[in-house]
């Protein structure tokens, strides 16, 4: 049988960085908002009859394995480890947006390898059992200096908001029907447009991490967006006001952190900066990935805009309404 997990990338609205483990365990909490990308990451598996001596992966390159604890991609070998998945498999994976996008690539394509595991040992899926498994491995099995935000937006689909809290403790917090009103709205004005450069996560956040200035603006952030959650208001204007205020405010803290801009991001942000927008900041932990930009112009007038500077590669960052999926044929 052969089994196909299907899990969306993230984008992050509000939050981004008070998620890191370090940071709540330190100052005792941390925010997340955003929602599911309806672009996915896929992992396909078939088992491979009880008498092959060597299973097949197929990702960036081709490995084949005959000993688990000798596989070279870190989050296939420890997912096959954490599962105690046992049968060799064929596996390949697919996905536009790989890791260091700012899409949240690596742990999609993780949660979506689990799913399968999972499904394919006859374990019924739980997002949050996922998210947690896949912070598990990334942050505790590999050491990565990374949140949860990009596993728990992936693996719930839509809108979500999170307080995390120490301890690996994740809390989804519930959002007003006027505040998910307005969010469907703001997403519908979303764009997204890839930066000429990719780059590590792990090396960025690492540098962030190091900075003395880090902790206060962090704390800054959180503040924002305590704010905004916080906000207790039915006035669906207002509401919209004031998250365009929460992430420009954000984005204005994180563009000055460590290693988040560089003279050729500056020069690309400021070269969309000509088309109007409500906002433009820069996704993930920085250093490259994608621009994210929020635009009230038509998608028609906007192309010819894009097109004027250079730019085709745009697409509107639509939301996925599901978060992880299995299929089995």
């Amino acid at each position: 049988m052969i089994y196909i997990g299907k899990s969306p990338y993230r984008i992050s609205l509000l939050g981004g960085g008070t998620d890191l483990d370090w940071f709540v365990n330190q100052y005792g909490f941390g925010y997340s908002v955003g929602y599911s990308l309806n672009q996915f990451s896929y992992s396909v598996i078939n088992n491979l009859p009880p008498n092959s001596l060597r299973g097949v992966l197929n990702y960036s390159t081709r490995e084949e394995y005959c000993d688990v604890d000798n596989i070279a991609h870190s989050l296939i070998r420890e997912a096959l480890l954490i599962t105690n998945y046992n049968k060799m498999i064929e596996m390949s994976s697919y996905g536009f947006a790989s890791g260091g996008s700012g899409l949240g690539g690596s742990s999609s394509f993780l949660i979506s390898f689990l799913a399968v595991l999972k499904a394919s040992q006859g374990i019924k899926n739980n997002p949050y059992e996922l998210a947690q498994l896949a912070s598990e491995i990334e942050i505790n099995r590999l050491g990565k200096p990374i949140g949860r935000q990009d596993q728990f937006i992936s693996a719930s689909g839509g809108i979500s908001a999170f307080k995390f809290l120490p301890n690996a403790g994740v809390s989804k917090l519930s959002l007003s029907v006027n505040t998910l009103n307005v969010i469907n709205r703001v997403i519908s004005d979303l764009y997204l447009i890839p930066s000429s450069k990719t780059r590590s996560a792990d090396n960025v956040l690492s540098s962030i991490k190091e900075d003395p200035e880090t902790p206060r603006n962090l704390l800054e952030i959180r503040e924002i967006t305590e704010s905004f959650l916080n906000l207790n208001s039915t006035d669906e204007n207002h509401i919209e006001s004031e998250l365009h205020n929460s992430i420009r405010n954000t984005w204005l803290i994180k563009k000055k952190m460590t290693n988040v801009m560089d003279n050729s991001l500056n020069e690309q942000y400021e070269k969309i900066n000509t088309i109007p927008n409500n906002w433009i900041r820069l996704l993930g932990a920085g250093s490259g990935g994608y621009f994210l930009l929020s635009s009230k112009i038509s998608e028609e007038v906007l192309k010819k805009e894009f097109n004027a500077l250079g730019i085709d590669n745009f697409f509107k960052a639509t939301m996925s309404e599901n978060g992880i999926e299995v299929t089995s044929f």
